[in-house]
């Protein structure tokens, strides 16, 4: 029997993707944007791409964000994806400021970029797009995001990669969290391999 996924709709866009990965990895997977859809779910996907926005404080504070919250302290399974990772830590700098799911604590912060009058800082390309190398994983993930997490408990950190001179968390995991800053939806094999992990509790 197929394990029952449900995937959230908080207007954050990137569902597509993650539903036909998700399907492809042999989960049934049921779309909703129903916070009480959400709070009765067994096991919840939460992707996301774009910046921290109203939306984003939409989420946090409303009843979407409460369901959430409810899933993941009855001890479900639960993955956030690229912005719905960086959405479960306390604040992100993003556009002068956001709060947070509150679920582990640390801040997102923007990759550093040198300009011409400051030639102290690394010079990289943000936003930090494309492959990348992510380890002890020994896998290769794609990434997009300006913004990388920078975790207060370095236990929390399940996986890293580099952008410049930034080591940065590419895969969160806390007890039923899980957390990724790359797209397992875009990573070909190792993406699906990784989403099938998730689906059969390998990463529990």
């Amino acid at each position: 029997m197929a394990r029952e996924v449900t995937l959230v709709d908080a207007g954050l866009g990137n569902l597509g993707s993650v539903e036909r990965a998700l399907l492809q990895v042999g989960a049934a997977v049921h779309v909703t944007s129903d916070s009480d859809r959400v709070a009765a779910a067994r096991m919840v996907v939460f992707p996301g791409q774009g910046a921290f926005s109203a939306a984003t404080d939409a989420v946090v504070d409303g009843a979407m964000g409460a369901a959430l919250r409810m899933v993941i302290e009855r001890g479900d399974p639960f993955l956030g994806i690229c912005l719905g990772m960086q959405l479960m830590f306390d604040r992100s700098e993003e556009n002068h400021g956001h709060e947070g799911l509150h679920v582990l604590p640390g801040l997102c912060k923007r990759f550093p970029q040198s300009t011409g009058s400051d030639a102290t800082l690394p010079r990289v390309k943000i936003p930090h797009m494309g492959w990348n190398d992510v380890q002890p994983a020994n896998e290769h993930y794609y990434f997009v995001h300006s913004y990388y997490v920078d975790a207060e408990r370095a236990e929390d950190v399940m996986w890293t990669a580099s952008h410049g001179e930034v080591r940065f968390a590419a895969a969160v995991k806390r007890d039923n969290v899980l957390g990724c800053q790359f797209h397992p939806e875009k990573s070909q094999r190792a993406g699906l391999k990784f989403l099938r992990a998730f689906l059969l509790g390998g990463w529990t």
